[in-house]
């Protein structure tokens, strides 16, 4: 079964109409079918719910009225949300190697790569995502290539 780690990019688009939302929805009907399994790090949801209170102060509109606790919770309800030792471990040597690069999105990393000890695991960005280019260590597919994936 593919499986596939969501930054928190993508998992924002599921409670916008942002360009990539209809593609990250139907990874998630595909993760609720049982044809794929989706995973997430917590601090990208500690990301998701800062992100989701900024957009809601600034009035910038979200595809439904939501919450920033609701999102977390629907992360911890619909994924599978994982943090154990090793991939404590993975994120302490990313975050050793890549120093600059933000939390979120070494969590993300240090998930798939976690992950990826079994099978692969590629972390699912946005488009415009610039800070998985030179992480080496794991693979990414960004949301316009998750049609071509989930077919």
């Amino acid at each position: 079964m593919r499986r596939l780690v969501f930054d928190t990019g993508p998992f924002l688009l599921l409670f916008t109409s942002e360009a990539g939302s209809d593609k990250a929805r139907k990874a998630v009907l595909k993760h609720e079918n049982g044809e794929i399994r989706i995973y997430m790090h917590p601090n990208n949801l500690a990301e998701a719910y800062k992100v989701m209170s900024r957009i809601i102060e600034e009035k910038q509109g979200t595809a439904r009225n939501v919450k920033p606790e609701q999102v977390v919770r629907s992360a911890y309800t619909t994924f599978s949300v994982v943090y154990d030792t090793e991939t404590t471990i993975k994120l302490g040597m990313l975050k050793l190697k890549y120093g600059e690069k933000p939390w979120g999105d070494l969590s993300s990393a240090a998930l798939s790569l976690r992950l990826s000890e079994e099978s692969p695991a590629p972390v699912v960005v946005l488009d415009n995502e610039k800070h998985f280019e030179d992480i080496k260590e794991v693979s990414i597919i960004r949301v316009s290539e998750l049609d071509e994936i989930l077919e």
